[in-house]
């Protein structure tokens, strides 16, 4: 790797490194009564080594990192990705299409297994609500014209697409899930250490595209945001059958699914330069949807039909207290429409626009959806 002559980033690339190490090391789960946290203590370290690797401030280290990562999950050499030359296409519908299509891209590999489990599941539907946030964000209208410096968005929905894509995978690990999204899970096909290895590949998939957004201060929210994920996720495993407070649960999904649509509605905005004000709008909106989304989520755990794509009643079979076992289902929902609220209000100070409209259509959605 190159070295790097400043003493402050050549401490954090030996911080960064020594993360990197015991990330990889946690990932191998060679002890099986300790899946659920290996696998997301090894998160953990994967999200300081994010943080401490952003200051060094490198593109060719950062990809050498990259590089290292694919190579050690799928055993074989793969070729970086190919840049996304695509212009923010004028529609969701066709910003989805080209997501779509990097993301098959994304799941090649010399490693048959690995890529035709990363296909089954990567492309087998799902909401793509992030990346529909951060597109919407980079289209709103605004009183002033952005005067920031603008990014592309289409690598920033990819990318946004592969860390929730890696963390579900963990989670299906986590929760011994068989099913999701209609299709089995890698880990009821393939088993744990494979479903580890191929969510990490798409994470190192997803670092390639971190230089596109280099000083936009993205690459910095989304580290962050990855270490509150695991945080999240870590405080739950260890309330696992333990009662736990209405409070309790909120800063739990707060920090394990809100502070994530958060940051991708502000990360689209942050892209196409909007000022601080509106930036905080999208925040405020995306905290609302967050916390409206998991806490249906958790509803339709209990209630949802064959459209959930879920086996229903994981969370007591768990022994994980949601707020329906909290306050009880129509106290939830009641709390759905709340947040929902809340988001649309986020708006306000925002000029109408087809992208306003599909954001407040994505909160009212959100009440009643039942998958």
């Amino acid at each position: 790797m190159t070295q790097i002559t400043c003493s402050n980033q050549t401490k954090e690339l030996e911080l960064a490194r020594e993360h990197f190490d015991r990330f990889l090391a946690l990932h191998e789960l060679q002890d099986q009564t300790r899946i659920s946290l290996d696998t997301l203590t090894g998160d953990y370290h994967f999200s300081q080594f994010s943080l401490h690797l952003i200051p060094v401030d490198s593109v060719e280290i950062t990809d050498a990192f990259a590089k290292e990562l694919r190579e050690h999950v799928c055993g074989f050499a793969s070729p970086e990705l190919e840049p996304i030359t695509e212009e923010n296409p004028k529609t969701f519908a066709q910003s989805k299409k080209v997501l779509e299509g990097q993301l098959e891209k994304i799941c090649f590999s010399l490693n048959v297994q690995m890529q035709n489990d990363l296909l089954r599941v990567l492309l087998a539907g799902g909401k793509r609500l992030r990346p529909a946030l951060s597109w919407a964000a980079y289209n709103l209208k605004t009183e002033n014209e952005p005067k920031g410096k603008q990014y592309p968005i289409l690598p920033l929905m990819v990318m946004i697409e592969l860390m929730h894509s890696a963390s579900l995978i963990h989670d299906d690990v986590v929760d011994e899930a068989d099913i999701r999204r209609n299709v089995p899970t890698i880990n009821a096909t393939s088993g744990n250490l494979m479903a580890v290895k191929s969510a990490d590949f798409i994470l190192g998939r997803a670092m390639e595209l971190l230089k596109v957004y280099k000083g936009s201060g993205i690459d910095e929210r989304l580290a962050e945001v990855s270490e509150q994920m695991c945080l999240g996720e870590l405080d739950q495993l260890e309330m696992l059958n333990q009662d736990v407070s209405e409070e309790q649960y909120m800063r739990q999904i707060e920090r394990k699914t809100a502070l994530f649509i958060e940051a991708a509605a502000a990360c689209g905005g942050m892209a196409r330069g909007l000022d601080e004000a509106d930036i905080r709008c999208l925040e405020q909106y995306g905290y609302h949807i967050g916390m409206a989304f998991q806490i249906k989520d958790d509803v339709l755990d209990e209630i949802g039909g064959a459209e959930f794509g879920k086996q229903r009643n994981q969370d007591k079979k768990r022994g994980l207290k949601t707020l329906p076992q909290i306050i009880g289902l129509a106290r939830s929902e009641e709390a759905v429409r709340g947040h929902s609220d809340q988001a649309v209000l986020a708006l306000q100070k925002l000029p109408d626009s087809p992208a306003k409209n599909d954001l407040i259509k994505m909160a009212k959605i959100l009440v009643e959806r039942t998958k």
